[in-house]
This record gives C-alpha cells, structure tokens and sequence, in this order.
C-alpha cells in the first residue's frame, strides 16, 4: 500500500527503505504502543511549523543535559503523560516542579508535552 501512495515513488531508494521499515516496526508493535505512536504524530503534524521545530529543539536540549538532568526530565515526562492535556502547564509550573526543574528543563517538557497523548489511569 505505501509504494502505492503518491510520491512514495519520488522518494530516494533509501528514504524509502527507511519508512518500509518504520512501517513494518509499527506494525510490529503492541496495539497500545502502536496507538501511542500515531496519536503523537498526528499531535505533531497540528502544529504550526514554528511549534513544530520547538518541540525538536527540545528533543535535541534533552540529550545535551548531563546524564541524571536527562533520567529526572524523563522520568518527569513519564509521569506528566499521566496528567489530562489540560493540566499539565499548571503541574509544570508548581512549586515542585519549580524547585526540582530548571527554567529550561521545564520548557523543554513543555514542549515535548504538546505532542504527547494523555495516558490516563491503567
């Protein structure tokens, strides 16, 4: 189906190969895992331009911090994940978060937060 969609076939060789494989890993993927995924790319591709490259600059922020900055960032997304979307600039800018977060680390979970679907009680 994929080399069936338009400019799929303009496509270099290996960009190509690239999405045949990101495809098939998505298929490969756990229904929830998988659902996650889209969900979050389809939040992406909402964005404005502008938005966008926020949210991969902060991505790129997020491996530059020192190794235990990253393991509290991550582990703080994971948490923030389970917060409704509507929330979470308020958990963001409590005085926990404010004394555990730099100003930029806190942006730099702003910014990924935007893309990332709400993963509610299990």
């Amino acid at each position: 189906m994929l080399r069936q969609e338009p400019g799929f076939n303009r496509l270099s060789p290996g960009e190509q190969q690239r999405q045949i494989q990101q495809l098939h890993q998505l298929n490969q993927m756990p229904e929830a895992q998988r659902d996650r995924r889209l969900a979050r790319a389809e939040n992406f591709e909402r964005l404005s331009p502008g938005e966008q490259m926020q949210v991969r600059q902060s991505s790129r922020m997020l491996e530059t911090l020192p190794p235990d900055r990253q393991a509290m960032v991550r582990q703080a997304f994971r948490d923030l994940r389970g917060v409704p979307v509507d929330q979470r600039d308020t958990v963001l800018g409590s005085a926990r978060y404010g004394a555990s977060f730099s100003p930029e680390e806190r942006g730099i979970l702003s910014n990924l937060l935007r893309v990332e679907p709400y993963d509610g009680p299990r």
